[in-house]
């Protein structure tokens, strides 16, 4: 087969015989190039502010080692076709980048004003707030340069790989690796004392439902360019939201840091639920 499955109508099924094997070889050495850049600062004083400086050349981790394997394991299979690259129709990848932009958008504005409601957090608008609100969107679409990186490897190419076992159980696969290979970069943070030990909990939680969301605009797209776009607007929406518009979540105790990020997944989870009945009627129709 030539050409990436269209993920909304791909059948349920086993993987293919290949797929295995690939997967495993994929997984393994992703997990082992993330290990080998942390580890200089596991074993050394080196700050981990250098480790943060070159997180845009990390997300590209994944295209790299996913187009080795591909070219080691399946030289005969064109790897842009298969990592869905295109965006015809031109129409359904917009409209799907729209959905990307409010469920992103939304989810951390409607967690602000729960949690702000129940007295959890307060709401602090810092000076500055409204210019950085008007530089998310173009930051954002920046930002799609590096997450295109990662994009094109978990939810271009092994989203392929995985369609045979539909939305749920693909998302779920990808959503759980995807999470745990954050963990050597979140752990360093954290051995070093930049980061809760509690942050790393919430954090990989946070990375596991965002997934979910980013798989489900990449089925109703039959694209990779709105999961691109999905994490970039992730991560600059979190940043803004939570550093400008609220307590700081570092100064909550840890009842209401908890009783935060409860919400937060709820509203997650929510979300998810929506989008995987829009995947299913897409499936239908």
């Amino acid at each position: 087969m030539n050409t990436a499955p269209n993920l909304t109508y791909a059948p349920i099924g086993s993987l293919p015989d290949w797929a295995p094997r690939f997967l495993t070889v994929a997984g393994i050495a992703l997990l082992a190039v993330v290990v080998a850049v942390c580890l200089p600062f596991w074993a050394s004083d080196l700050d981990s502010a250098i480790l943060s400086s070159a997180t845009p050349a990390l997300q590209w981790i994944p295209f790299v080692v996913i187009l080795v394997v591909h070219a080691t394991l399946r030289p005969g299979m064109r790897f842009w076709r298969w990592s869905a690259i295109g965006v015809r129709p031109l129409g359904r990848t917009l409209r799907t980048t729209g959905i990307a932009l409010c469920v992103f958008v939304g989810v951390p504005l409607a967690t602000i004003a729960v949690t702000a409601s129940l007295g959890l957090v307060d709401y602090t608008v810092i000076d500055g707030a409204g210019t950085a609100a008007l530089l998310v969107i173009p930051l954002s679409i920046v930002w799609m340069l590096f997450t295109f990186g990662e994009e094109l490897g978990w939810r271009g190419y092994v989203q392929s790989t995985l369609a045979p076992l539909g939305f749920w159980r693909s998302s779920a696969i990808i959503g759980a690796f995807w999470a745990v290979w954050h963990l050597p970069l979140t752990l360093t943070y954290a051995l070093e004392g930049t980061m809760p030990a509690r942050d790393v909990v919430s954090t990989t939680v946070n990375l596991l439902l965002a997934a979910f969301a980013i798989s489900a605009v990449r089925y109703l797209s039959g694209s990779v360019w709105p999961a691109v776009y999905a994490h970039a607007i992730m991560n600059m929406m979190g940043q803004f939201a939570y550093g400008n518009l609220v307590t700081p979540l570092v100064d909550l105790g840890d009842a209401a840091y908890w009783a935060f990020f409860a919400v937060s997944w709820t509203v997650w989870i929510l979300v998810i639920l929506l989008l995987g009945q829009a995947v299913r009627r897409r499936e239908r129709t």
